[in-house]
């Protein structure tokens, strides 16, 4: 046995020891918090919004004229005016045949753009803005990252790609012009003609706004992504359908 005067003595942390553990600890868990909000917000928010979108989906498809699946007659006058309707409801279905496969290419359109209305993975028409069809500017945003990521592959958008809106009764078909990135307050992307605040539109516009990154460490609504089509025809869902959505099964 050893003499009792030397045997060691416990080890007891020092006063630094226990502030760096407990910094330690605090760090793991602010990373495991931090983990499972991004878990919230890439994942199970993107579940709760499409749920949301399926159900606006099957209601609103329900209103809407059935559509033979054959190639319609492309009319290039004047569409038919459409009525608006109040905010928080459905406008149509947004349709973008580049991004079959990829990402959802068939969403909402709903009046409005607050956040009620976008975390439904829909596209909402900004209210002050044309209505679909008509002349000058028919404007929509949507959410890139979180929320059912509506428009997260709009950088897929090249010139001379159809974005199609599909009303109850009238197909609208509009045709990729250009894309610009831009800061928030930089809204004459809205105006009746894009950029030209000062002009009186003669053409009818659509114009796709959202986030512009996707990185993680760029989360931050820094600058908008900016699509800009103008309209190409329209025909009657009575008719047929345009080429680019004639054999897609998404749509209705």
């Amino acid at each position: 046995m050893a003499h009792p005067r030397h045997q060691r003595r416990p080890h007891r942390p020092g006063p630094l020891s226990m502030v760096l553990g407990g910094i330690g600890e605090l760090l793991i868990t602010s990373g495991l918090v931090i983990a499972l909000f991004l878990v919230w917000q890439l994942w199970w928010t993107g579940i709760a919004a499409h749920e949301k979108a399926q159900a606006v989906k099957e209601q609103f498809t329900q209103t809407q004229v059935d559509s033979p699946k054959v190639a319609g007659t492309k009319h290039t006058d004047a569409p038919p005016a459409f009525t608006q309707v109040d905010y928080g409801q459905a406008i149509g279905m947004l349709i973008v045949p580049k991004w079959y496969g990829v990402t959802n290419n068939n969403m909402p359109v709903i009046e409005g753009t607050g956040e009620d209305v976008l975390d439904q993975a829909a596209a909402g028409h900004y209210t002050d803005t044309q209505q679909v069809g008509e002349v000058g500017n028919f404007a929509i945003a949507a959410h890139r990252r979180t929320n059912g990521n509506s428009f997260r592959r709009i950088d897929l958008l090249e010139p001379g790609d159809e974005v199609v809106v599909a009303t109850q009764d009238t197909w609208y078909v509009y045709t990729v012009e250009n894309y610009e990135i831009v800061e928030p307050h930089q809204v004459e992307v809205l105006s009746p003609v894009p950029d030209d605040p000062d002009a009186q539109p003669t053409e009818r516009y659509l114009t796709m706004t959202t986030c512009h990154s996707l990185s993680m460490g760029e989360w931050g609504n820094d600058h908008r992504w900016i699509v800009h089509a103008k309209f190409s025809y329209w025909m009657p869902r009575s008719e047929g359908r345009p080429d680019s959505v004639l054999n897609d099964p998404e749509v209705n």
